[in-house]
């Protein structure tokens, strides 16, 4: 099983639900161990700036600390806090953020894959056949 450090907190907060904004003056709960703040901590969102996708949360802890700039997957809802953290784990204990296995082959060949019409895949990545064949060439021609 995975452990929530190794683990983005994006990642974590987007595949619990734990990704919707939050307002001024809203009741919330350190989702994670911060600065001064340890997880579970109750707090209060006093001022929310940013905008589109770059919003950034300034809290004041019940424990005195105030924090500015957090991200919002730091942060969970107090009502929902619970059933958040009850996600969390289940999720990591599923393996939904576990590592795919690695192919012997594709590591021992440097990381290229399966042929994918006349091309290769390469970290995921579907290189089309011309563009290996470009580079063969440039690497006879620059003699390497």
């Amino acid at each position: 099983m995975v452990t929530a450090q190794a683990i983005p907190a994006a990642d974590i907060a987007r595949e619990i639900g734990n990704d919707d904004d939050l307002k001024r003056k809203s009741k919330v709960v350190a989702f994670d161990d911060l600065p001064g703040v340890p997880e579970g901590t109750s707090g209060k969102v006093f001022l929310v700036a940013g905008w589109d996708k770059w919003i950034r949360y300034h809290v004041q802890f019940d424990n005195g600390v105030h924090i500015g700039s957090l991200n919002r997957e730091h942060l969970a809802p107090a009502k929902k806090y619970d059933e958040y953290r009850t996600r969390r784990e289940e999720a990591l204990e599923s393996g939904v953020f576990d590592e795919p296995e690695v192919d012997e082959t594709a590591a021992a060949d440097g990381g290229g894959g399966e042929a994918v019409s006349g091309g290769a895949v390469v970290n995921g990545v579907e290189v089309p056949a011309h563009l290996i064949e470009r580079a063969k060439a440039a690497r006879e021609r620059l003699g390497g």
